[in-house]
This record gives C-alpha cells, sequence and structure tokens, in this order.
C-alpha cells in the first residue's frame, strides 16, 4: 500500500504494482521493483537439492504415515508437534547419504526408550517376512506384553506392508503377509516395540532387505 502526498498531484510512499515512490533530497522518485534472475527462480545448485530431499522425505513418509503416527506419536506430545513432522525432522537430518538419496538403513520409524527388540531378523516365509527376535525373558526385565510392530517398504514400487499391534515380546516371531504381487520384490524392514498401554515405545531397528515373491 502506498500513501499520496499532497493529493493526487503529488508524490506518493510505498509500493504500488511493481514500482516503488519516496522523496529523496526533496524530489519525489519513482523506482521499479528489482526482477528475480532466471538462476533466482530456478535455484542455486544447493537449493534444489535440499528441494529434492524434502520432496523424496515427504514422500516416503506420507507412504507410512500410518506407522510413524503410532511410532512418533509420544515424541510428538511432548514436543507439542504432530508426529509427521517430528518423523520429517529426525529424517531430513539424519537418514540421507553423500549424494542426496535416502539411506534407508538410517531411518527412523519410531521413537522411545522402551527396551528395544534383542537379536531380531527378518526373512522371506511362506506367505510374507518372517519377523524373529529374543524372547528377552532374563535380566530381571520381562516385558511379556509389549507389542511388536513391523514394516516391510518396497522403495523401487513406494508400496508398504506393516503391522502396528502384533504379537507379543515373549512369542518371539511374527509372520508379516505380503499380498501376492508379480515376481520378486526386495523389501526394507524395520522391528520396533510399543507398550500394551501405548505408553513407551522402542526406537525402530532397521533389519535390512529382504526379497519376497
Amino acid at each position: 500500500m502506498a500513501i499520496l502526498k499532497d493529493g493526487v498531484n503529488g508524490g506518493f510512499t510505498g509500493k504500488v504494482g511493481s514500482v516503488i515512490g519516496y522523496q529523496l533530497n526533496g524530489k519525489w522518485v519513482i523506482k521499479g521493483l528489482p526482477k528475480l534472475s532466471k538462476k533466482n527462480k530456478k535455484g542455486t545448485g544447493k537449493q534444489n537439492a535440499c528441494r529434492s530431499k524434502f520432496s523424496l522425505m515427504q514422500y516416503f513418509l506420507a507412504t507410512v504415515l500410518d506407522f510413524i503416527r503410532v511410532g512418533f506419536n509420544l515424541e510428538s506430545k511432548s514436543r507439542g508437534m504432530s508426529a509427521h513432522n517430528v518423523a520429517k525432522s529426525y529424517n531430513m537430518l539424519n537418514a540421507f547419504d553423500t549424494e542426496g538419496k535416502i539411506d534407508f538403513s538410517k531411518i527412523r520409524l519410531s521413537h522411545g526408550t522402551l527396551l528395544k527388540p534383542e537379536n531380531p531378523t527378518s526373512q522371506s516365509f511362506n506367505e510374507g517376512i518372517l519377523f524373529t527376535w529374543d524372547k528377552q525373558l532374563h535380566a530381571g526385565y520381562e516385558r511379556k506384553t509389549d507389542q511388536v510392530m513391523l514394516m516391510a517398504f518396497d522403495a523401487e514400487s513406494d508400496i508398504a506392508f506393516k503391522k502396528v499391534s502384533g504379537k507379543r515380546r515373549n512369542e518371539g516371531e511374527e509372520l508379516l503377509l505380503i499380498p501376492e504381487r508379480n515376481g520378486f520384490h526386495h523389501y526394507h524392514t524395520w522391528i520396533a516395540f510399543i507398550a500394551d498401554d501405548r505408553e513407551s515405545i522402542s526406537d525402530s531397528i532397521y533389519l535390512g532387505l529382504v526379497k519376497y515373491g
């Protein structure tokens, strides 16, 4: 908005469209606003790399949104943020390689202080991916009713299969069913535990790629 000085025949101060008016040495001056260069419109290499990383992470987290809403729920409440934003903040800082691509081995899908799975594994088995872990009923720390959380993600097809309320810690294994698809696919796999009362959760653990099909 501009302000007229001395009526319609006077000068003005402020911005009108693509020009600005101001007084210089007792005279009214009108000056065009600078135009963005093609370089600035396109963005610098660093800016474009950041935009690309942001888009990659945003797309991946949207695919696994149901899982991270549970996995980062407690942390999001403590920080006054959404679970999605907390997950994005952590993974943007920690889960990219030097070429700006997602390093799935560094992705975290849940965050907390609950005892993590001990000696977990994932492997192709019958109708899905079989996850195993030690029952952890020793050392005076018995968490029999904690439930397992499982994730399998096919990065080539951007398809995720997940379970947020699986079997109990003391059962030692759980099968994540994978619907039949054409050919073999490679799935990034993660495991975590959540307390029965949902008041505590473990960090997720990346278990590597599993070929299934």
